[in-house]
């Protein structure tokens, strides 16, 4: 399976988000992808009222129409980043979801995640202070799908720090697990290599995260060095810090049963 994650500077017109987002997946399928992830906010990144966009661009009409005709287009299996969508069991709140879809090459939906951790937290940056929870509902369950035979676990950006859902994966059978990503810049500094790293060594599973980079219109910085890595903790490809781009890897899944065959982690397990 040939995999490519997509480097974004989104900003907060979704039009021309969309124009680089459709420009970069052209390449991916030029050079033929299987399976594309999108960054996190990768439509849409800095605005305030996640509620209004939802509502007015983010239906099946709109943008999400319009990632759908990729994927059918590209024939491509893509899986795009993370969308803000209302939650449609409790609509009387002005809080989204922060959605991570999988669409197929056909142009139908096969999941949605929706992101469980929230960023709440003060960095020493430009922006400073961080609160994800004051537009966000949070999630509440891990999500698996198929993708041509292989199992894909979903996770989105501030996830990573918690292995407990990737542990869920790996006792679900995940071989691949996608982390779109709005890393800033000064935590993706140390933490964001080590994490990705980690999550594909403890769970044995190709990890594809895709970042946003650069400096974006609300003052966020954000790190790049958007990766694939191998269930051995090799990174197969990786970005820079510093454009929009496509990165890709061939991934070899009797490499990955290699790996578990040899060192058989899910077997010693003692504690759950």
């Amino acid at each position: 399976m040939r995999c490519a994650v997509i480097q974004m500077t989104s900003g907060k017109d979704v039009d021309a988000n969309l124009m680089q987002a459709e420009v970069l997946l052209k390449q991916a399928s030029e050079k033929d992808a299987d399976l594309v992830v999108l960054p996190e906010m990768f439509a849409c990144l800095g605005v305030t009222n996640q509620f209004e966009l939802a509502c007015n661009r983010f239906t099946p009409e709109d943008v999400i129409h319009t990632v759908l005709g990729w994927a059918k287009q590209f024939k491509l299996n893509i899986v795009a980043g993370s969308v803000p969508l209302i939650d449609e069991s409790n609509k009387q709140s002005e809080k989204v979801l922060a959605a991570s879809l999988v669409c197929s090459r056909d142009g139908e939906i096969m999941a949605q995640y929706n992101k469980i951790h929230l960023f709440d937290v003060n960095v020493a940056d430009e922006k400073g202070r961080y609160k994800e929870s004051d537009t966000f509902i949070a999630g509440n369950d891990a999500k698996t799908v198929m993708v041509d035979g292989h199992q894909l676990g979903l996770s989105v950006c501030y996830d990573v720090r918690f292995p407990e859902l990737y542990q869920q994966y790996q006792s679900q059978g995940c071989e691949l697990i996608t982390v779109p990503s709005a890393f800033t810049y000064e935590t993706g500094r140390v933490h964001w290599e080590i994490l990705l790293r980690a999550r594909a060594i403890e769970t044995q599973s190709f990890v594809l995260a895709a970042n946003q980079v650069g400096v974006h219109e609300d003052g966020r910085k954000t790190w790049g060095q958007s990766m694939i890595v191998a269930p051995n903790g090799e990174i197969l490809a990786q970005g820079d810090n510093e454009k929009p781009q496509v990165i890709f890897a061939d991934l070899d899944f009797d490499f990955l049963e290699q790996c578990r065959a040899n060192m058989p982690i899910q077997q010693h397990k003692k504690l759950t």
